[in-house]
């Protein structure tokens, strides 16, 4: 036994289980599930009139309030945007009090998507004011 066999920065930790328990009988108690659905949907469905008021965005995707809109430059061939140019529509929008994301992680050049997750507690009112932020920053960054 002169070297560590087995090693764990929580084992035994009770607290971390405990904290996550309560969280899923918060998730449940107050109905962040359900919300997280119908507000998905709502948000998907905002994203969509976007899309087809702005041609610069190619693809809207998601799932519950994970959300995504993909810029292109052509929607035939799916090119994407120059990844300053989404940045500008990030920061646009962090300008008007709304904190949106954009894939950085990907190939350079494909870092084209505009990231969405709002809270599980958002609301129709959240959901448009965080579309009506986009809608204003890709007319301001692609006019």
């Amino acid at each position: 036994m002169s070297y560590f066999r087995d090693i764990s920065t929580f084992g035994g930790c009770t607290s971390g289980p405990a904290a996550a328990l309560e969280n899923m009988n918060i998730i449940e108690r107050e109905g962040l599930l359900a919300n997280t659905v119908a507000m998905g949907d709502y948000c998907l469905g905002n994203l969509r009139a976007l899309m087809d008021k702005h041609k610069v965005i190619g693809d809207v995707r998601g799932k519950g309030l994970f959300l995504g809109a993909e810029l292109v430059s052509d929607r035939a061939t799916k090119e994407p945007v120059d990844e300053k140019k989404v940045l500008a529509v990030v920061a646009d929008c962090m300008a008007q009090g709304v904190i949106i994301g954009a894939t950085n992680r990907s190939l350079p050049g494909l870092n084209n998507t505009l990231c969405l997750s709002p809270a599980l507690i958002a609301t129709k009112d959240d959901i448009d004011e965080i579309t009506t932020a986009i809608d204003g920053a890709l007319t301001r960054v692609f006019g």
